[in-house]
């Protein structure tokens, strides 16, 4: 994609006012009190840990069934709100949230723009309308292995530390409540199914008045984002045009080797981290699925979980660049995804060569 087409920069501008239209809808719930209904399973959760890890899961949980930045920007802000009210880490619930949203995204083909590109590709290979238990065979068992080992990795981190046992306080329902909660929810579903940049302007504007949103309240606003994601997609366009001009997927003769595997995995998680998911699964996988490679179905999905190692740049993925705008730095990000990337470099190596010749759609 060229960074002056019309499309890119229809991406940039929808996606930021996305973004800041969820956020203003998910203040001005909170400034009427409805995030409290959120927060009541986690209220009485006094290990740090288990709060986190909880989150970790919600996010994973949620991730299967909507997109992974549609996610972020609806879920970011709510947990930073928890976090407040309850004294918790900022970068402890960004890395929970994100890394959870990043390892469900793939229990189903719907869960990122990644997965739907590859599993359109797929689809178009076989000449067949595959379903969700077609994916399933392919993907739930690797992802669950990745669920384990970024959860013990995310444990690893947190600092257990006890948290006070939180008295939520309703705030007495009212016509404002009952106005601000149905905007919310129209704002997220139109988030979901795609409404215009204007409706959702409409909505959040709407709201704005109502909650009667002021300063303090704004400043909660994820500014660093108009940037971040505009450097972010620009850089990864530019470096996908570069490698798809330039470069051709060749692939070793001892690729069925385990020194052949690791190296595939490692090369593409490098490429992954310095451009967006998405844009990478573009590039590569119509190359895999036109190469000659026997154990094809197997390569794919091989590439798929080594595009899925991207925790180490806001490059890399969405929920990693959202997660940049609200505070989450560069260096927290490389030096604790790190890790994250070790880990599943190791589960992936150990069980795509014991899965040789194992793993198909028939």
């Amino acid at each position: 994609m060229d960074i002056f087409s019309l499309s890119l920069w229809s991406k940039i501008l929808t996606n930021i006012t996305l973004m800041f239209s969820l956020t203003i809808l998910i203040i001005s719930a909170n400034k009427v009190g409805l995030l409290e209904y959120l927060y009541m399973p986690l209220k009485n959760i006094k290990s740090s840990r288990i709060i986190m890890l909880a989150w970790f899961m919600i996010a994973t949980i949620l991730s299967a069934f909507t997109l992974d930045l549609t996610l972020a920007l609806i879920l970011t802000p709510i947990v930073l709100f928890y976090a407040n009210s309850r004294g918790l880490s900022k970068v402890e619930i960004l890395l929970a949230t994100t890394w959870g949203n990043m390892v469900g995204s793939e229990w189903t083909y719907f869960g990122g723009g990644d997965t739907i590109i590859g599993w359109t590709l797929l689809e178009q290979f076989t000449g067949e309308r595959l379903d969700i238990l077609t994916w399933g065979s392919l993907f739930w068992l690797p992802s669950f292995l990745s669920l384990v080992g970024t959860a013990i990795c995310l444990l690893m981190f947190i600092k257990n530390t006890y948290v006070e046992p939180q008295e939520v306080q309703f705030k007495k329902p009212s016509l404002k409540t009952a106005v601000i909660g149905a905007l919310s929810v129209i704002g997220i579903i139109g988030a979901l199914t795609g409404f215009s940049p204007l409706y959702m302007c409409l909505i959040t504007l709407t709201s704005l008045v109502i909650a009667r949103l002021g300063k303090d309240e704004l400043k909660n606003m994820p500014l660093k984002g108009v940037y971040i994601w505009t450097f972010c997609i620009i850089i990864g366009s530019l470096i996908g045009n570069l490698v798809k001009s330039h470069y051709q997927l060749i692939l070793p003769e001892y690729l069925y080797s385990f020194a052949g595997i690791v190296l595939i995995l490692t090369i593409i998680c490098g490429l992954t981290n310095i451009m967006t998911n998405t844009g990478l699964t573009t590039i590569i996988l119509p190359l895999v699925m036109a190469s000659q490679f026997v154990d094809k179905i197997w390569l794919y999905v091989l590439v798929t979980k080594a595009i899925s190692m991207c925790y180490l740049t806001i490059f890399a993925n969405s929920g990693l660049a959202v997660s940049s705008s609200y505070g989450l730095s560069q260096k927290d990000m490389f030096l604790k995804g790190l890790l994250v990337v070790f880990v599943q470099l190791a589960i992936f190596s150990l069980y795509f060569y014991f899965m040789r010749g194992h793993i198909s759609i028939y």
